[in-house]
């Protein structure tokens, strides 16, 4: 076991912990056509199990096997990691639709597209399909946010 491997499961497993703790907090129901024995919170809960085993497997070196050391992150994915933290918040504050159409913007921009026309027009439409699906098709919800 490399030390590295470990810290990186260990963060993973703390992340998974998290995650798995969150989705206690779902109040949302599944409509009883869909039930068939799952909650909301079953399809997270299993992604969530599958990233604990595989930090597992990290841990203890399977299917892993040694190499050079890799060059260090750069900047800009630490930056964008901040970013997508920031999103977060964005979304309790200004709600599903002004945060996810500012961090598409956004993001891109940060990454090198300085069309910014471009940059909205392709964000608006993702946004409108992602409406299309969820809001219209599968009656689903998103964060209002305190402006609302």
């Amino acid at each position: 076991m490399r030390r590295q491997d470990v810290i990186v499961a260990a963060v993973a497993l703390a992340g998974a912990a998290v995650a798995f703790g969150l989705t206690f907090r779902f109040t949302s129901t599944t409509p009883a056509a869909m039930m068939s024995g799952m909650g909301a919170e079953f399809f997270p809960r299993l992604v969530i199990g599958l990233i604990a085993i595989l930090a597992v497997c990290v841990a203890l070196g399977i299917g892993n096997p040694g190499m050079d050391k890799p060059a260090p992150i750069p900047g800009i994915v630490w930056i964008t990691l901040g970013v997508m933290a920031l999103y977060i918040v964005m979304l309790e504050v200004a709600g599903m639709w002004l945060a996810s159409f500012a961090i598409m913007v956004g993001l891109g921009w940060l990454w090198g597209e300085r069309n910014l026309v471009k940059l909205s027009a392709l964000a608006a439409i993702m946004l409108l399909v992602v409406y299309g699906g969820f809001v219209k098709v599968l009656k689903g919800g998103f964060p209002a946010g305190l402006w609302s």
